[in-house]
């Protein structure tokens, strides 16, 4: 008799999934951090203070990440005044990243 191994219960790391932030529904292949563009939208994010232009990356880097669903999540993350606060992208690209990697 052969005895049941338990499934791995992590999220498949090569395959596109669909993921729910803020209100905005996206399908994302989370192979898509690993690729050196990205790494740099990142890094000048992280490192936004130290120049002029470095904020200025979200724009890249959310238009790369979310693909096809770019202009679904500016519409989601809009509010009443028509605007998108940059607080409120600072918290989708958070938990978005924590959804492509629930178990890290």
């Amino acid at each position: 008799m052969t005895t049941a191994k338990p499934q791995d219960h992590k999220q498949p790391k090569d395959k596109p999934r669909k993921v729910e932030v803020m209100g905005a529904t996206l399908t994302i292949d989370p192979s898509i951090l690993d690729d050196l563009d990205m790494v740099e939208y990142l890094y000048d994010l992280q490192h936004a203070a130290d120049s002029d232009d470095g904020g200025f990356a979200i724009v890249p880097f959310l238009r790369k990440l979310c693909g096809d669903d770019y202009t679904n999540v500016k519409k989601a993350l809009r509010d009443d005044n028509g605007r998108i606060p940059f607080e409120k992208v600072g918290e989708f690209v958070q938990q978005l990243i924590e959804a492509l990697n629930p178990n890290s």
